[in-house]
């Protein structure tokens, strides 16, 4: 049975920040023309996988067959976290990954050829809309929109977005979207139209989509941020965009709560305040 989320899930963000003794937010963003990082960095974090505050609510067996049974699709800073999750032994481990640098729904929606630029599935490259059956996954969790609001602007990024959704869903019709908020760039780093003012605005673009769609919407970006709507330092790898260990660990901790909620949603029957699931 098709579920539809009409809100989005913001509420547990600050709880989740005291639990890790950090008071960090943001908003994520990945660059147009970003490589990734060898290493997710070299930053002092006393804060490591097994601190995560796991609300009681799921086992750790439900987390791993829920995200298991996910893919989580993006660019560079989507491939810092596969990066980071095939290190940790928590329920990250099992995530399925299709990410690649500089990709983003423009890209996404080329032709499959050795030039343009697309994930690889078991060493060959596909568009989105015919790797995701493959994979024999129930949901898919998204981030774009660092490599398309420059070339794009912010609503026509929004536009393509939609546009590949409706590829995905042709081919999928019963598989659960999820879009991922961008997050922001290290404060005074922004270049041009890719700045934290317009990632802002983009998010909210995106969070309207969803709702709209009866998407999965999920805040990524206040759990590493300085609280002044930009990427904590601490949660920055490169002086621009891309992420720490520390910020991916905040992650976690986010993606427990939303899993938490969505799933308590649906087993009860009772609308959460956040994030409402209709059958």
């Amino acid at each position: 049975m098709k579920k539809n989320f009409k809100k989005s899930f913001l509420g547990t963000t600050f709880t989740t920040m005291l639990a890790l003794g950090i008071f960090t937010g943001s908003i994520q963003a990945n660059a147009a023309q970003a490589e990734l990082p060898d290493a997710l960095s070299n930053e002092s974090s006393d804060i490591s996988s097994t601190e995560l505050p796991a609300s009681p609510a799921l086992t750790d067996e439900e987390l791993r067959a829920y995200f298991g049974d996910s893919v989580f699709i993006g660019d560079s800073i989507m491939l810092g976290f596969r990066n980071y999750s095939a290190k940790q032994e928590t329920y990250v481990h099992d995530i399925q990954f299709l990410a690649v640098g500089s990709y983003g729904v423009k890209c996404a929606l080329k032709p499959v050829n050795k030039d343009n630029i697309h994930p690889k599935y078991k060493g060959k490259k596909y568009q989105l809309w015919e790797a995701i059956p493959l994979m024999d996954c129930k949901r898919v969790f998204i981030l774009f929109g660092m490599n398309d609001i420059a070339p794009l602007g912010l609503e026509g990024a929004r536009d393509k977005y939609k546009e590949l959704m409706d590829k995905i869903l042709e081919n999928s019709p019963d598989l659960e979207i999820h879009i991922i908020s961008m997050t922001y760039t290290l404060e005074g780093e922004g270049k041009e139209i890719l700045n934290n003012t317009n990632i802002a605005e983009y998010n909210i673009l995106l969070q309207e989509m969803a709702e709209e769609n009866g998407w999965g919407y999920i805040d990524l970006c206040t759990p590493i941020s300085d609280g002044n709507g930009n990427l904590a330092e601490n949660c920055c790898s490169d002086g621009f965009v891309h992420l720490t260990s520390t910020a991916y660990t905040l992650w976690e901790a986010e993606l427990i709560n939303y899993a938490n909620t969505v799933l308590l949603t649906e087993e009860n029957g009772v609308p959460d305040t956040e994030a409402v699931i209709s059958e």
